[in-house]
């Protein structure tokens, strides 16, 4: 008996010249994964002046020279049309509207709107305000943050905003029954 030859390419079931091509693929995959992803952490502080309410989870504020689209970061308030959107705007109106403001910049989402943490004169975070009082969700898909989902589970539990209806619909669920 002889000593049986190892072709090296066969070892994983490929045949000979298509192990290298498939594994300098799938190492191109793994490096575009271990790219630096736009961090999630806050990127910076800014200031500015909110100008326009557009709804409870997004403002219009001047920074410097600049006019910004800004989302709420974490949460979702009802949508226009919906049960209590019109009450969330108005809570933020009164809060923040002509009013200097700090925001806690985490970067821009798909429609390049600054995606931030807006605190008010003395530090409160009107993010978490609106979850606080009934007039948005902490968003489920794009939060992990334990705090808000205890002040949703508190606002829920005290009947507070939105969740005086006994079936409040998320904004997600919401718009995704619009598509249908």
């Amino acid at each position: 008996m002889g000593a049986s030859r190892i072709n090296k390419n066969h070892r994983f079931g490929l045949k000979a010249g298509l192990f290298w091509p498939i594994l300098w693929k799938w190492g191109l995959v793994l490096a575009f994964l271990l790219l630096p992803l736009p961090a999630m952490a806050a990127e910076e502080l800014w200031q500015g002046r909110v100008v326009f309410v557009q709804d409870g989870d997004s403002l219009k504020i001047k920074i410097k020279d600049t006019i910004e689209i800004v989302r709420l970061k974490g949460i979702d308030a009802p949508e226009k049309g919906q049960p209590f959107a019109e009450d969330a705007a108005q809570f933020v109106r009164k809060r923040v509207q002509g009013k200097k403001v700090t925001l806690e910049v985490f970067g821009r989402d798909r429609y390049n709107r600054v995606l931030a943490e807006v605190f008010l004169m003395g530090g409160r975070s009107l993010n978490r305000e609106l979850v606080h009082e009934g007039w948005a969700w902490q968003h489920i898909y794009f939060s992990k943050d334990p705090e808000l989902k205890q002040l949703q589970d508190a606002a829920r539990l005290k009947k507070r905003g939105l969740w005086a209806d006994d079936y409040p619909v998320a904004p997600w669920d919401w718009k995704r029954r619009g598509r249908k």
